[in-house]
């Protein structure tokens, strides 16, 4: 779907919210500045700054999309699930949860999407009932059931903030302690990979919506009761911009290959997450100038990203974008010596201790010297392949006083990274008014 009908409807959905009186203006506003740093669906930075409940998003898209809609856990019919290719779902953002002898009920994100709906139908024989959800639900179903590759975000981790709907403008917020212990939070994190453990603020029931154009209970009644699941919200991503992998699959014609022939369902390896990989990159990285440039030019985050991995490469053999939502760290983007943008997706360290993630979290200042050995860390320098280096630098970016990203450079294991981070930290403040520019023009909008 294009960038601007995507946020076209991002837009009125805020405005259903504030009709209904469950969200603030000023909730709508900081959501929105989120989903330009963090990206995602709106509901989805809504959830995770605690602005609205689950129910009521819910709700409102199936108000806002005139169709059935559910929310809670939710358990597919594994009969459901094989009527179409695993890749097909993930690339498509759906999910086959009931079938019966005359209709097939899919979740989706986007009902809108009439060509999806229409192939499917074609392929499976019957009418096919859209049911729209919240996109972490959809993405902690497809991680199940597709083994889909969805990036971690907070509300995967149980570090969304507690809810504060039309809290008083100003008002203290509640301080949120240290969860569980290091073990427990790799195992946590380990499982919410694989899309068995619950997501942050999950109803312990099924929840379940009604169809707004017809006098009948959602198709997801039946659904039975399962354990809930993490999910993780990527970007909104365009029809004509999908992976090589879902190019690679279309016929002739056009027709997705996974509906013009049935094929049997196998075990596939975790797909390579989308974005940023060190082999997409230009070989000549960026001058100072050139990134400057090119950041004031941003039209969104995956191009303040794209500049910065550039410029940093041409000064350090490893670079990763980092992401901080609350006590969670998470891989962004990365590139370089031996990375790979799958590893740098995997990537989850707990904000907690006296981790040097924390130290720079805190302090917001960068940080050049040896990294603090700890279970976090160690599983940080796996994902990365290569053992600590002997010195890193780490450089805190700042959006409006908020620490929305951290930078980590070094030259691979063992080597002493050079502190050369005087551009760096002139480059940051463009990174904050690249994302300054992109909230106003959303605004605006």
């Amino acid at each position: 779907m294009p960038k601007d009908v995507v946020q076209a409807i991002a837009m009125r959905l805020g405005e259903m919210l504030l009709a209904e009186g469950l969200l603030s203006r000023e909730g709508l506003e900081e959501a929105l500045e989120s989903q330009v740093v963090h990206g995602g669906r709106l509901g989805t930075n809504l959830m995770e700054l605690g602005l609205v409940k689950e129910k009521d998003l819910a709700l409102v898209l199936g108000k806002q999309h005139k169709v059935a809609f559910a929310s809670g856990e939710m358990k597919a019919d594994p009969r459901a699930v094989e009527l179409i290719e695993p890749q097909f779902g993930d690339d498509k953002d759906v999910l086959p949860m009931r079938v019966d002898a005359t209709r097939v009920t899919l979740a989706t994100i986007n009902p809108r999407d009439i060509a999806t709906l229409d192939a499917i139908a074609f392929r499976v024989g019957k009418r096919v009932v859209p049911v729209v959800i919240p996109e972490f639900r959809m993405n902690q179903l497809l991680r199940r059931h597709y083994k889909a590759w969805r990036p971690m975000r907070a509300i995967d981790m149980d570090t969304v903030r507690p809810a504060r709907t039309l809290a008083p403008k100003g008002q203290e917020k509640e301080k949120v302690g240290d969860l569980m212990s290091e073990e427990e939070f790799q195992s946590l994190y380990a499982k919410a990979l694989e899309g068995d453990t619950p997501a942050a603020g999950a109803e312990e029931e099924e929840i379940v919506g009604v169809e707004v154009t017809e006098p009948e209970s959602s198709p997801l009644a039946a659904a039975p009761h399962s354990a809930p699941l993490p999910s993780a919200a990527p970007p909104a991503r365009p029809p004509q911009a999908l992976p090589p992998r879902a190019a690679a699959r279309l016929t002739p014609t056009g027709t997705p290959a996974a509906l013009s022939q049935k094929l049997p369902r196998v075990a596939e390896p975790i797909p390579e997450a989308p974005g940023v990989a060190a082999s997409e990159l230009p070989p000549a990285p960026l001058s100072f100038p050139e990134a400057q440039k090119l950041l004031q030019a941003s039209n969104d985050r995956e191009d303040v990203a794209r500049t910065v991995l550039r410029f940093a490469l041409g000064k350090w053999k490893r670079v990763l974008l980092l992401s901080v939502q609350r006590d969670l760290l998470t891989g962004w983007h990365g590139a370089g010596h031996g990375i790979r943008e799958q590893s740098v997706r995997k990537i989850g360290v707990a904000l907690r201790g006296q981790s040097t993630f924390k130290l720079v979290r805190d302090t917001r200042s960068h940080y050049v010297g040896p990294m603090r050995r700890d279970p976090g860390t160690a599983v940080f320098y796996k994902l990365l392949g290569g053992g600590f280096p002997a010195t890193a630098v780490l450089l805190p970016l700042l959006v409006r006083e908020k620490l929305v990203h951290i930078l980590y450079v070094d030259n691979g294991p063992d080597q002493l990274t050079p502190p050369d981070v005087g551009e760096l930290l002139i480059l940051s403040q463009s990174v904050a008014r690249s994302y300054e520019a992109m909230m106003r023009r959303r605004k605006v909008a």
